[in-house]
């Protein structure tokens, strides 16, 4: 299916941390906080900050994505006053992996500031920690649960930039047009309400169980699920601990959904936009969806849902609800030349002023959440005050320097499942004996 944004570009994702298997390989804000970059140590260099970053539409930043007249502004003015300049190799999400796996191995990073969706754990070695150098106002202005894709071995080493925590997206005519004035808030409620959702060329439910690695993929989606089953990936040791009953009924969940009405390409759709693209067709009810789709499916020009549209929290299962986020987050090299000025960069970046702009230009959310709550920023984008809800509330993607390797072996096995090859029970067993021998294999 085609894809689509507000400037005619085409939307990469949200994709997948595909390029893994293939490789096998602060803050002083300009609005008043306290200096990172002053606690920060090492640094010096020169006054260019070279930055590996996502193009757009992805969450790219200012002098990248198009922002205001006054936050480019804002950015040439920050540049002057700190005698700095900012050199961007932006590149498609789908190959940045790929390129900073490349760029590490060879030994001659050149990049100070690199962005990073759930590589943290994989690159941490590659990565200066700045965690504990956080203001505590600055941390207080962020979701706690934010810092946990960039932290490994008691480190962190990233801060997210945007809240990217999956919601419910659902059609209100559609449900209207059946007698329900309300979205589901529950799994029973959502399984009896894509099941009289379906009928005559239309789906109750869609999403994409085409790719199953990454964030994005069958098993993240799982994932979500399984929290919101009460369930866990991991033990304290570090073992996979989900073959267990909420195991069983994540996935059991998922399968249910397919029988009472899950449009039957989604087995086939390998990202989000090919299963969004149902949705704004029409043809479907109800999907779990990213925060940045909300400006596409409200756009008359690329959605026949237009003006149709609401989203809400995740329907809770057994221990309530929960989501996954998508991880993305500005880091630091440790061969960084200018680590004082990397700091002051992601300061700027972090900056209440570009955060609103980043919300309102480009329709990626901010992380802070003064900046969530700030009227304009809820006008213009109604999904903020959901989104930010929903970050009340578990939202662990479970990265791991092996993330992708787990999350092909259980991807695969959990499209098994999702076409009637395996019950959900042997799915499970299966998919905790392979990340058992993954884990052990990385930790031996």
């Amino acid at each position: 299916m085609g894809s689509f944004d507000a400037e005619g570009a085409g939307l990469s994702r949200r994709g997948f941390l595909k390029g893994a298997a293939a490789t096998g390989i602060g803050l002083s804000l300009v609005g008043g906080l306290g200096s990172l970059a002053a606690c920060s140590s090492g640094g010096g260099g020169g006054k260019t900050i070279h930055v590996l970053a996502p193009a757009a539409p992805d969450p790219a930043p200012v002098g990248v994505a198009k922002f205001s007249d006054a936050a480019v502004q804002q950015f040439a003015d920050w540049k002057k006053q700190n005698g700095i300049s900012v050199a961007y190799d932006a590149i498609p999400w789908t190959q940045l992996h790929d390129k900073m796996a490349t760029t590490f191995a060879s030994g001659q990073s050149s990049y100070d500031v690199i962005y990073m969706s759930g590589w943290v754990p994989e690159f941490a070695s590659n990565l200066s920690p700045f965690g504990n150098d956080f203001p505590a106002d600055l941390k207080s202005d962020m979701p706690p649960s934010c810092f946990k894709t960039t932290t490994w071995g008691g480190q962190t080493y990233g801060a997210v930039f945007t809240l990217s925590v999956m919601t419910l997206f659902y059609n209100k005519e559609m449900l209207s047009n059946k007698g329900i004035s309300q979205p589901p808030t529950t799994w029973d409620e959502l399984k009896g309400m894509v099941q009289e959702l379906t009928g005559g060329g239309n789906y109750g439910w869609v999403l994409n169980y085409g790719d199953p690695a990454g964030i994005g993929g069958v098993a993240s989606y799982w994932m979500a699920f399984l929290q919101q089953a009460g369930g866990k990936m991991y033990d304290d040791s570090g073992m996979p601990a989900f073959n267990t009953p909420e195991g069983v009924d994540a996935l059991q969940m998922m399968l249910d959904l397919n029988t009472a009405g899950t449009d039957p390409g989604s087995i086939s759709y390998v990202g989000i936009n090919d299963a969004t693209n149902v949705f704004m067709a029409g043809r479907a009810a109800m999907m779990m969806n990213w925060p940045y789709m909300w400006v596409p499916a409200q756009d008359p020009k690329t959605s026949k849902v237009s003006g149709k549209i609401d989203c809400a929290l995740l329907p809770a299962g057994p221990a309530g609800t929960a989501s996954i986020d998508g991880t993305d987050a500005w880091t630091v090299t440790k061969k960084a030349s200018n680590r004082d000025n990397a700091m002051k960069l992601i300061e700027f970046y972090l900056d209440k002023d570009q955060q609103k702009s980043q919300a309102i230009d480009t329709g990626w959310l901010p992380i802070r959440l003064s900046v969530l709550n700030d009227p304009d920023v809820q006008s213009s984008l109604p999904n903020a005050k959901v989104v930010m809800d929903q970050a009340t509330h578990p939202y662990d993607s479970y990265v791991t320097p092996d993330y992708n390797e787990v999350t092909q072996a259980m991807g695969v096995e959990i499209q098994k499942a999702l076409k009637g090859q395996q019950t959900a029970a042997q799915t499970i067993k299966n998919s905790a004996d392979q990340v058992t021998s993954i884990v052990k294999k990385r930790t031996s």
